[in-house]
């Protein structure tokens, strides 16, 4: 849809980009952001040149922007390159299940500004989801700790909705189960399904209580 609407945009951001300065005008990565959008593909912006020395055919490739924000182009080739790396090198051949983290607002926009802030947000829910599969495991698989589990994820930081709003949460990929070394001492996997309604709910309060200890180091008042 955006690159079917490039040309509308193009025309009318410069109008948008100065309507907003009496607010205070708009975030300096937002402008950046946009614009290489606006200048990515085009050869009059940069370009490669390519030709074969057997057959004399050359072709002239455009230069890309290669941003992570709202580039359909480079967004859809980065998400087709991760989406195969991590299914031929990361995961295990075991199921997954995608846990979806979303946060009050006022917490989302600090979290836009605030790398250390995102990252402790961010290991407070992990932390969390770790405690919730780790508890199962042990009781499902009688394990002596649950520190006999061994818990996998991995973690999309998304920064805006479908409206481009700044909008900070978390997808997770998460091993749904864990890894037992057995008496031989190689590792098993466990699957243990999908989570109660009741234990959804355990999630979110530990990471409430979590992310109340969070605030406090960050000097954030809790609303």
């Amino acid at each position: 849809m955006l690159a079917q609407a490039r040309p509308t945009l193009e025309q009318h951001w410069p109008t948008f980009v100065e309507r907003a300065e009496p607010s205070g005008g708009l975030p300096d990565f937002v402008v950046k952001e946009f614009e290489a959008y606006l200048r990515c593909g085009i050869l009059e912006h940069g370009l490669a040149h390519f030709a074969c020395r057997r057959c004399g055919e050359s072709t002239v490739v455009a230069h890309s922007c290669k941003k992570r924000g709202f580039c359909p182009s480079c967004t859809g080739r980065r998400m087709a390159d991760v989406a195969a790396h991590l299914v031929d090198e990361v995961f295990p051949e075991v199921p997954v299940r995608q846990w979806v983290c979303s946060l009050p607002w006022r917490l989302r926009y600090a979290m836009g500004y605030d790398r250390k802030l995102c990252a402790d947000v961010l290991d407070a829910f992990i932390v969390s989801l770790r405690r919730s599969l780790r508890c199962r495991a042990k009781a499902k698989l009688g394990l002596r700790s649950v520190e006999d589990a061994l818990f996998g994820a991995l973690t999309f930081i998304q920064r805006a909705d479908s409206s481009l709003r700044l909008n900070v949460h978390f997808h997770c990929l998460v091993l749904d189960g864990v890894y037992v070394r057995d008496d031989e001492g190689e590792l098993r996997f466990h699957s243990l399904g999908a989570p109660t309604r009741e234990e959804v709910t355990e999630v979110a309060r530990w990471t409430h209580e979590r992310l109340g200890r969070v605030l406090e180091r960050h000097g954030c008042q809790r609303r």
